[in-house]
């Protein structure tokens, strides 16, 4: 079972974003979701994706967050990225800020395909010379093709 990121993004939920607090940054996440069909219960997906976020931080170093929560509510897989040029604290295990937000949202019991959803990310993202690109993308199609190519 190939994973193809292009089947798990859509242009609308890839934004440049520039709030300048974490918190602030989950909520345009929340709102987007929401604003693109994927998520009905927008406070039950809040609340489950803050209280993963609660038990440890899903920045992991490099520059990189990846907020994620699996919920009955998620009928599929979709994944939401934004890019933040500035940079925002995000209790990164280095300590550094985050530049690149990519939330994962899904179904309940589909362990294996967030796995495998997860780890496309990483292959993408674990690239220096992708992280550089990405910083450098002014438009979300740029974003885009850099995330469905591998």
């Amino acid at each position: 079972m190939g994973i193809h990121l292009g089947d798990y993004l859509s242009l609308n939920r890839i934004l440049f974003c520039g709030a300048p607090t974490k918190d602030e940054v989950m909520e345009e996440l929340i709102k987007v979701s929401r604003e693109d069909g994927k998520v009905e219960n927008s406070e039950q997906f809040k609340n489950a994706l803050h209280k993963r976020e609660s038990i440890m931080s899903t920045g992991i170093g490099y520059g990189v967050a990846i907020p994620h929560v699996k919920l009955g509510i998620i009928e599929e897989f979709f994944v939401t990225i934004f890019i933040h040029k500035k940079g925002v604290y995000w209790e990164s295990i280095d300590n550094k800020p985050v530049h690149f937000i990519m939330l994962i949202a899904g179904p309940e019991n589909q362990q294996e395909r967030y796995l495998r959803i997860l780890a496309k990310l990483m292959l993408v993202i674990k690239k220096p010379e992708n992280r550089m690109k990405l910083l450098q993308c002014n438009t979300k199609y740029d974003v885009f093709n850099i995330f469905s190519i591998e």
